[in-house]
Formats: C-alpha cells, structure tokens, sequence
C-alpha cells in the first residue's frame, strides 16, 4: 500500500457505541459541572515539574557543587524533563492544559525550549499517532527506522533478533533523536500537506526552529561551559545524562500502550488500506492502559497510563482520566468490545520486551 493512500475507518453512521459513549462522558462533565480542563491540582504538578528543571539546572550553575552532587541533579533534570513532556507538554498541545488557546500554546512551548519542535510534535503525535494509531507507515510511532521493529507490518531484519536486548539503550536516545531530525520532519510534514504554511511563514518556523534550538544548545552546552569548572567533556557527559533519562523513560511509557504482546496478532496482519473497526473501536483495539491504580505512576506519567482514555479524549485533561475510566470500560463491556489493560506496570513491561523478542523472531518474519 501507498504511503500516500490515508487509511480509512469503518463509518460510525449508526454506531450505538460511539454516540452513547460520547453522550455519557458529555454527562459526566455536566452532571458534575466540572471543566474538561486541568484542575489545580495539575497545574500544580507542572510548577513542581518546572521548578524541578530548572532549579537544578539553576543550582548547578550557581552553586558550585562537586562532580558527583552535579550528577544526582543531572539525573533530577531528566526525570523532571520526562514529566513535564508527558504532564505538561502533552495536555497543553492537545489543547487541554486550559480552555485559553494562549495559555496552551505558552505552555506547548515547553516541547520547544527543551530540545524539540512543538509544531512537529503536534503533527507528528495529534494528527498522525492519534489518527492512525498502530498503522505502518502512516503512525510514526511505530516505525523502528530499521533499528526496532515494533509491528508485523515492518520488514524484519537480521538485527531485530537482538531487539528485546539493545532497546535498553536505544530507547535513551529518543528526545536527542527528535532534536536533530526536527529539520527534515518539518519538510516532511509539508509535503504530506500537515504543515500548510507558505512564503515568508516558512521561513518564519524555520527561523523558530533554529531560535530554540539554539537556546537549547546554549543554556545545556555553553553556560555549563562558561561558569562551571568542567571539561568540555564533562559537561557533555551531564548533558546525555539529561537527555537519556527523560528518552528512556518517554520511551517505555509510550511502548507500554502500543507495543505489547497482549494484543490478539490477527488484529495486526497487514493492513490492507480500510480497517474492519470504526475509529473509536480501532483506537480500543491498538491500545493499551497499565497499572491505573499506581497513583504514583498517574501522577507522574500525566495519566498516560489510562493510554485508552486519552486516545478517545484527548482534548479532556489526564486530571479527568481516572474517572472515565469507569464509564469506558462499563460502555465496552456493554457492546462486547474487549477494554485492554495490564494490572502493573511490570505486567505491561514484561509484555513489551516479550513482544519485541517475538518481532525480532522469524516466527513473524
């Protein structure tokens, strides 16, 4: 199949499913008379995540710690970076941070200062993964670049035997990833008709683009460089630390809902250009939630571990997701619609690992 052909859906006309699930959580906010916006409570999170950035950033730059207590921050960085993408950044570029489209585009910005296009993110995420979730060749989270193979669909090579091993370390470099191929996805995503901005507009993104990126390199590279007692090479080591943790860590939490050996594989034969599933169904069915009853976890990760919710609803903030959580699986149920979810995170961990090894396998060459 063509990349250029988009995939389609079986048409929701008379679906009773999707209309009454829409009907009951529309009831659920009005019954409740709450905002499908973040609460206090979450906007809370994102000052704690930010403050947690950037203080340590802040305290190694001024306080002229030792190597070591300059290490335990680095690692703070990245678990604070991980958490604003997936609390913070996440929510305020579907739009959910808050019912001001300012605040949300202020906020989506935070994908920007921290190494990566907020513009190519929203198209690579809202109107691809979203779109087309678990679809070769047309949701990008599932293309491997040849180094993974996360689905039938994609060709198997000889490496992919070693998957379920060298993921470990791969999976760190994903945000640095994202950083150095911004560029070219910008084109890619104009070609594909995502990106409709022409003339001086081009020109405008691009010279954003290369703004951020620059103030990315310069307050992780250079500062370090000019007010702390460090090699080059020291400083560069703080960096990757940085950026390895929050990859890896964004990496496993999006493998955990996608790419799992749970799924019923006859759901992923090759897709042949028309799902036998409408758009709501086909997201259930290519979806995964874990270990929604770790609150820790839901705190953290921004309620990416109801994965199902928030590819239903993802104009409604995570602060609403355990609670839809309830009125999707009862409406599921009540269809005969099979609701996918592990119990742990390591349920789902294990699944992952065990389905890259049987990717990477010539049982589904």
């Amino acid at each position: 199949m063509s990349s250029t052909v988009l995939p389609k859906f079986k048409s929701a006309a008379g679906s009773t499913f999707s209309r009454e699930l829409r009907a009951n959580v529309e009831s659920y906010f009005r019954e409740s008379k709450i905002s499908k916006f973040s609460t206090p409570s979450v906007k809370f999170k994102a000052a704690i995540l930010l403050i947690s950035f950037f203080g340590a950033y802040a305290i190694i730059l001024l306080m002229g710690l030792s190597g070591w207590s300059v290490l335990v921050l680095c690692v703070l960085m990245g678990l604070a970076k991980a958490g604003i993408g997936m609390g913070l950044m996440h929510d305020a570029n579907h739009g959910s941070f808050s019912k001001n489209k300012t605040v949300n585009k202020i906020f989506g910005r935070t994908a920007d200062i921290l190494g990566v296009s907020s513009s190519n993110w929203i198209n690579q995420h809202n109107r691809l993964h979203h779109t087309y979730t678990n679809i070769y060749k047309h949701d990008e989270d599932v293309d491997g670049k040849g180094l993974f193979r996360f689905t039938k669909d994609a060709p198997r090579r000889k490496i992919h035997k070693f998957q379920h091993i060298y993921w470990a370390f791969f999976y760190g470099f994903l945000t640095l990833g994202w950083f150095f191929a911004d560029f070219t996805k910008y084109g890619q995503y104009r070609k594909k008709g995502l990106n409709k901005a022409e003339g001086i507009e081009v020109v405008k993104e691009y010279s954003e683009m290369i703004f951020f990126k620059l103030v990315f390199l310069a307050y992780m590279i250079v500062l370090p460089m000019v007010f702390l007692d460090f090699a080059f090479w020291q400083v560069l080591i703080g960096f990757i630390i940085v950026e390895f943790i929050a990859g890896w860590i964004l990496a496993v939490i999006f493998s955990l809902a996608h790419v799992v050996d749970k799924f019923d594989l006859s759901n992923h034969d090759k897709f042949n250009g028309t799902s036998e599933d409408e758009w709501v169904v086909h997201q259930i069915h290519n979806t995964f939630d874990f270990a929604v009853k770790n609150k820790a976890l839901t705190w953290y990760c921004g309620g990416l571990n109801y994965q199902v919710i928030h590819h239903l609803f993802p104009n409604v903030s995570h602060a609403h997701y355990p609670k839809l959580y309830n009125i999707v699986k009862e409406a599921a149920r009540k269809h005969g619609i099979n609701y996918q979810e592990f119990n742990t995170f390591r349920e789902a961990f294990i699944s992952h690992i065990v389905f890259l090894r049987k990717l990477g396998s010539t049982q589904f060459a």
